[in-house]
């Protein structure tokens, strides 16, 4: 089998790129169900299992309200310090060129199924090498032109004497693994790790039969200084070609994002319209119906102002009624019959005579207002009958000119309709004195009636 070269270079940590939230058109989307899942695990909850416990007795100890923390994550995300929530590394063996993962049918290569075993059983065993680097997210992708893994890590480390005993921090987690610390910016905790774990994966190939090599340079060829140089150059390299992917990705990402809020934006354009107008018809109707409530009410302000007059005339009524039944009252001594039956009431001779005289004019109340409210109802249903011949009868004489004749031929009609009027007025008062004298001399006969029966 021909060498390969391994890629081990640091990501950028897209999850949802890695966990096909988001797909780039990289991804072959008939293939995304070949991908695999070792572990994926929600950011929060992992930094609770990480550093939960540290941060509840970092708080417990704190007298002052105000030097507790609420949030490790979001104080990590926020750090002024370079700090990373988390970090991720690609680990891929071979490039397309001699590890696709499918050949011209659409099938997966024997390349592919030999670099899948390989880095399923560093992704399996990559927990148990880095005990301070917890993995929460670590996906396998078939989807794309060659196998490769996203590893995605938390450090942990502990012992510290001031704040939290536990947190956040890459270079005291290699420290802790046994890695030394840094001398330079090219012999630091991070080349050592990265360098450890290239080797355990070439260990790995070379047992399934593939020989690695650093992007064409032979081993044999060069010193062991020379060779450590050469292939922290080539790291460099490939560092600096998946960054250019990661921020192509990302770019990609951020279209995707662009599109799909440009879509959204139009969706919620058309709602907004569509709600709009329903705004109007309901404005529309609501219009309406002020005017028609506005149209009712005015109605109803004239009935009542036609039966305010009748309504205060009745009150006035009532009111002399209720004081002349008090006075009666008053004089009234009841009387109890020696023999049973019924009660008798005694009065003098000047109370009974006002009785009688307010009896009567109760009754020729009572006969006016039930004759008035007759003619009032009449009247009003005539008026009504009038209005309607007189607006046909105005339209008459507008269709055929007549106005100004009709004009002077109402004005000749005034005194006549005035003096009717009076003359109506005179004939209604006759008749009013007249019930009034015949009730007069009906009552004085039931008195003398009533008190022979007494």
């Amino acid at each position: 089998m021909a060498a390969k070269t391994i890629s081990f270079p640091k990501g950028k940590g897209h999850l949802t790129h890695n966990n096909r939230e988001f797909i780039c058109n990289n991804v072959v989307p008939e293939r995304i169900s070949w991908n695999r899942t070792y572990i994926q695990e929600p950011l929060k909850d992992a930094y609770e299992k990480c550093f939960g416990q540290a941060l509840r007795d970092y708080n417990a100890a704190q007298k002052r309200k105000d030097r507790q923390k609420e949030d490790y994550l979001k104080e990590i995300e926020n750090s002024g310090n370079k700090e990373k929530t988390f970090y991720e590394n690609i680990v891929q063996i071979g490039k397309k060129e001699d590890t696709s993962v499918v050949d011209e049918n659409g099938n997966l290569t024997e390349d592919a199924k030999t670099a899948i075993e390989i880095l399923e059983q560093y992704a399996k065993t990559f927990q148990e090498r880095n005990p301070n680097l917890y993995l929460f997210n670590c996906v396998m992708h078939l989807d794309e032109a060659t196998p490769h893994l996203h590893i995605d890590y938390i450090p942990v480390a502990h012992g510290y004497k001031n704040g939290m005993e536990t947190r956040n921090s890459l270079t005291k987690a290699f420290q802790q693994m046994g890695f030394a610390k840094a001398v330079s910016r090219k012999q630091n905790e991070t080349v050592a790790w990265q360098e450890r774990e290239r080797k355990y994966l070439t260990e790995l190939c070379r047992e399934r039969g593939i020989e690695i090599e650093i992007l064409g340079i032979q081993r044999d060829n060069l010193s062991l200084s020379e060779y450590k140089a050469a292939m922290r150059e080539v790291e460099e390299l490939e560092q600096q070609a998946e960054a250019l992917d990661s921020r192509n990705e990302a770019l990609e990402q951020q279209n995707g994002n662009l599109a799909q809020r440009t879509s959204e934006l139009a969706a919620q354009a058309q709602e907004m319209e569509a709600h709009n107008n329903e705004l109007a018809l309901q404005a529309q109707e609501l219009v309406e119906q002020i005017e028609k409530a506005e149209e009712k009410e005015k109605a109803t302000n004239e009935v009542l102002a036609k039966h305010d007059l009748r309504a205060e005339t009745f009150k006035t009524i009532s009111k002399e009624v209720n004081a002349e039944t008090k006075k009666m009252k008053s004089v009234v001594v009841p009387m109890t019959n020696l023999f049973g039956g019924e009660e008798y009431v005694k009065v003098k001779k000047s109370d009974w005579n006002k009785m009688l005289n307010a009896f009567g004019r109760a009754v020729s109340r009572n006969h006016l207002l039930e004759k008035y409210e007759k003619k009032i109802v009449g009247l009003e249903k005539r008026i009504e009958t009038l209005t309607d011949q007189v607006e046909k009868l105005k339209r008459f004489v507008a269709s055929r000119g007549l106005g100004e004749a009709f004009v002077e031929f109402v004005k000749s009609l005034a005194p006549k309709t005035m003096k009717q009027k009076l003359e109506d007025a005179k004939a209604d008062s006759a008749e009013q004195s007249r019930q009034r004298n015949a009730q007069r001399h009906e009552l004085p006969e039931k008195g003398k009636q009533w008190q022979q029966e007494m």
